[in-house]
Formats: structure tokens, C-alpha cells, sequence
């Protein structure tokens, strides 16, 4: 009996340590399900042709997931997890979702728009180095590039000046807006979004300063003409309230968006190599 006894109470213990140890283990992985934050202000992007799935945790994504975001649907992006992961928000619930199921997702988008302190205005500026690169040879490669770069009508070369080595273009870049369709969401032209791009070149480097970015609906039906994009608020459809916010967000987002890639492209001719791009890493 009291061998029974004595036994009941190890086992008795043996169980109350088994349970510690369980919470023990389990209350960390329950935490870190709850660890998606958002760290940015939420940016929309869109689903490509597959649809995208969506995992509550790090731990999620080795499992089938319960729940995606269909194809060509709205991504609301709060934050970045990882090189190939980001963090979205769906019905009030923080989900990760992997970067290559969203069309156009670029992580430069969440960066600080890059505001001339002299003019107040969005300016992309920088000095490349192409070392043994005559001028000559780089002016010929900048008014090769913007010949390539630019469809026809959809630039004006206001000045060109071998002797000096400086390029100016006033060139514009088609704007798009989403809108339901039958239930789909779908891109519409929108316009245009104009700029001005100045090219400077030395022996062994060029410079490039791009500004004046204003959106242009150009007599596209039921829209309006935004304007400069350091606004806050435009009046697209007529008014600049709830109903143009989110247009005008998305809108300059896409724009700056597309500058950067514009000026990528130029220095991949400049220097015929490509930019150099973010490493790769591994998930987690």
C-alpha cells in the first residue's frame, strides 16, 4: 500500500513536470505565431496571374495554407518579413505572403521620397563612375538610351549638347488606375506621368537629376489631371476626398516607382552592366 502510495505521488510529479515543460515549449511558439507587425504604412500592390497564399506565422508556411488572395486581387503590404517574404493585411488579421505572387512589389516603394531641400521638390539625383569611359563615348550612349527608352511621341529633347555633354528630356510615362470590372479588378489607363530628366556627362562618369513628376490624365473620360505628385491630394474625380486618396496614393507610388526603374535602366547602358540589386538570403 504504502509502495502504491509512493508511486502515485512520482507519477503525480512526473505528469506536473511533463506539463511545465509542454507550456514551456509551447507558449514561445504561440508567441512567435503572434509576431507579424506591421512596420510600414500599408502600400497596395496586386496579385499576379497565380493566386497568393497566406500564412498566420513563419512556422505556417511549412503547412498548406487555409487561405490565399486570388489572382489580380489587391495586396495591402504593412511590412517586410524577409527578402522573399512581406507582411499583409486581410480582414483585420496580419498574414505573410511570399514577394513573387505580387506583380509589382518592389521593397524601394516603403523608402522616404527623396524631397530637394532647395525646391521642395521630388527629386532622383546621383553621380555614376564609369571608369575609362570617354565623354564622348557616354553622350553617345545617353542619346542612344533615350531614343531606346523613350516610345514615340512620349518625349521632347529640349537641349543636346555634345560640346558640354548635357541632355535634357521632358518625357512622360503612362499612369494606371484599378477599378472593378464584372467583379475583377482591373488596370485603366490613366494618363501620363511627365517629368524632367537632365543627363550630364564627364570622362569616367555621368550625372542625372530627374524632377518636375506631375500626373496628366490627358482627356481621359471621368478623370482629372492630378497635378504635382508632392501633393497629398489631388482631385481626380472631382473632389480630393476618401474617394481620390487611395487613387492618388496608389498613383504616385507606381510613378516614383517607375523613375527608379527608368534610371536602372539608364545606368545598365551607361555602364553595360547591370545595377547591382539587393543579395539574396534565405527565408528565415
Amino acid at each position: 500500500m504504502r509502495e502504491a502510495a509512493r508511486y502515485f505521488r512520482l507519477s503525480s510529479f512526473t505528469t506536473m513536470k511533463f506539463i511545465c515543460l509542454c507550456g514551456a515549449l509551447v507558449l514561445p511558439l504561440l508567441g512567435a505565431a503572434q509576431q507579424l507587425v506591421a512596420t510600414t504604412p500599408p502600400l497596395t500592390y496586386h496579385v499576379g496571374l497565380a493566386k497568393a497564399p497566406l500564412y498566420r506565422s513563419a512556422a505556417d508556411t511549412a503547412r498548406k495554407p487555409s487561405r490565399y488572395l486570388f489572382s489580380q486581387a489587391e495586396a495591402i503590404v504593412v511590412g517586410r518579413f524577409s527578402p522573399r517574404w512581406v507582411v499583409v493585411k486581410n480582414d483585420g488579421f496580419l498574414y505573410l505572403t511570399p514577394t513573387d505572387k505580387l506583380s509589382d512589389y518592389d521593397p524601394a516603394d516603403a523608402g522616404k521620397l527623396p524631397i530637394d531641400p532647395r525646391t521642395q521638390l521630388i527629386t532622383y539625383e546621383g553621380v555614376v563612375p564609369v571608369p575609362g569611359v570617354s565623354q564622348a563615348d557616354l553622350y553617345a550612349r545617353a542619346t542612344a538610351w533615350v531614343a531606346k527608352a523613350y516610345p514615340s511621341n512620349n518625349a521632347v529633347l529640349e537641349q543636346q549638347d555634345a560640346a558640354t555633354g548635357q541632355l535634357v528630356v521632358q518625357g512622360e510615362l503612362p499612369a494606371v488606375v484599378y477599378n472593378l470590372y464584372a467583379g475583377v479588378l482591373r488596370s485603366s489607363y490613366a494618363g501620363v506621368v511627365r517629368h524632367t530628366l537632365t543627363i550630364y556627362v564627364k570622362d569616367g562618369r555621368y550625372k542625372y537629376v530627374l524632377s518636375n513628376l506631375a500626373h496628366n490624365a490627358k482627356s481621359t473620360p471621368n478623370l482629372k489631371s492630378g497635378g504635382a505628385l508632392e501633393q497629398d491630394r489631388a482631385s481626380l474625380f472631382g473632389y480630393a476626398g476618401i474617394g481620390s486618396h487611395k487613387t492618388w496614393t496608389d498613383l504616385k507610388v507606381a510613378a516614383t516607382r517607375d523613375a527608379r526603374h527608368l534610371l536602372a535602366g539608364l545606368e545598365e547602358a551607361m555602364t553595360l552592366q547591370k545595377p547591382q540589386g539587393e543579395k539574396k538570403a534565405s527565408d528565415f
